[in-house]
Formats: C-alpha cells, sequence, structure tokens
C-alpha cells in the first residue's frame, strides 16, 4: 500500500491527507520538505531557523488541510504558509549577527576563486541586510522563480507592490554592492 502512496498523484494525496490520512501526508512532506527549506533558508539566514520554519508550515499545513478548497496549487498554498512563518518570525526577533559577519571578512588570497567565493558572500551578506519585504520579493522572484502574480498572491499583496518591493530592493542591493565591491568586481562574479 505504502508503494501506492508514494506514486499517488498530488489530488489524490492532499484529499487523502486532508480526511486524516499520515501516510499521505508523510509522502507530501517527502516532496515538498526541500522546496520549503530552501525558501525559509533564504529568508530566514540560519540553518536552524529555517529547519524550524518549513517544521512548523508542515505543522500548520496538517491542520488547516481539512479547509484547502484547491483553489491554487498546492505547492502555492505550502509556499505561502512557509512564507508567512518565516515572516513572522523575522518580525518577532532578529537574529545576532557575528562582528565578523557584519564587516564582510573573508577569505583573502591571490586565487581567484578566494575572491569570487568571498564577493559572493557579500552578496548573500546585503541580501539578508534587506528589509524583509524587499528580501522576501526578491528570494522569491530570483532564487525560487515564481512570477510577480505568484508572489504576490503569496504575499497578499497587490501586484503594483510586490514589482515596486523588487525594484527597490533591487536597486538597495545594487547600491550597497557597488560600495561595497566595487563595479569591476561585482560584474566578473555576476557574468560567470
Amino acid at each position: 500500500m505504502f508503494e501506492y502512496v508514494e506514486s499517488a498523484p498530488e489530488e489524490a494525496l492532499v484529499s487523502r491527507s486532508a480526511r486524516g490520512d499520515e501516510q499521505a501526508f508523510g509522502v507530501l512532506v517527502e516532496r515538498y520538505k526541500g522546496m520549503l527549506y530552501s525558501m525559509a533558508y533564504r529568508l530566514m539566514k540560519d540553518r536552524g531557523r529555517a529547519e524550524d520554519a518549513a517544521q512548523e508550515s508542515f505543522i500548520k499545513a496538517w491542520a488547516a488541510l481539512p479547509g484547502f478548497k484547491g483553489e491554487s496549487k498546492f505547492s502555492s498554498w505550502m509556499y505561502r504558509i512557509c512564507y508567512n512563518t518565516c515572516i513572522s518570525e523575522l518580525r518577532k526577533k532578529r537574529p545576532e549577527v557575528e562582528l565578523d559577519e557584519a564587516m564582510g571578512v573573508g577569505v583573502e588570497g591571490p586565487a581567484e576563486e578566494f575572491r569570487n567565493r568571498d564577493i559572493q558572500a557579500v552578496i548573500h551578506d546585503e541580501v539578508s541586510r534587506l528589509p524583509d519585504d524587499y528580501r522576501a520579493a526578491l528570494t522569491l522572484f530570483h532564487f525560487n522563480g515564481l512570477s510577480y502574480d505568484e508572489i504576490a498572491r503569496l504575499a497578499h499583496k497587490p501586484m503594483g507592490t510586490v514589482k515596486a518591493q523588487i525594484h527597490r530592493g533591487r536597486a538597495l542591493l545594487k547600491a550597497r554592492l557597488l560600495e561595497r565591491v566595487g563595479w569591476d568586481n561585482l560584474k566578473e562574479v555576476m557574468w560567470q
């Protein structure tokens, strides 16, 4: 029976899960845990907090599943739950940042690879420092590949707001990166 559950279509798994089938929900968790963790990590910037947020999202989904009407894809519904969980957690408490991390101290060395890693670290550092709404919108758009419309539905915001947040987030990120690493270093890493 378990083999059938693993290969069952998503709609059947969701329907069975909504009726309390833990085995079917376990298959959904296996299918989507990587997706949720990835999004949570990009928003939270901390492995432990991302794991907690992803797990909390599944707990919330299990409790809310009987009310899931199927008006959106299950993955979109899960994204929304995880996004809301992460944003709520970020608003509660900001993590402490180590001094070296805050100053962007990286590995120095003559090799090009080290320099590129340093610049990548600065990019990730600056993304993590963006205001929560900008970071979330940029993360969902660039790293998770969601469209403006999907982000608007997920965040319960007008599409114009989402577009503005992505535009402003990019502009702020660009200004900060240019200040920290300069255009020549930045363009080399971006176009590799």
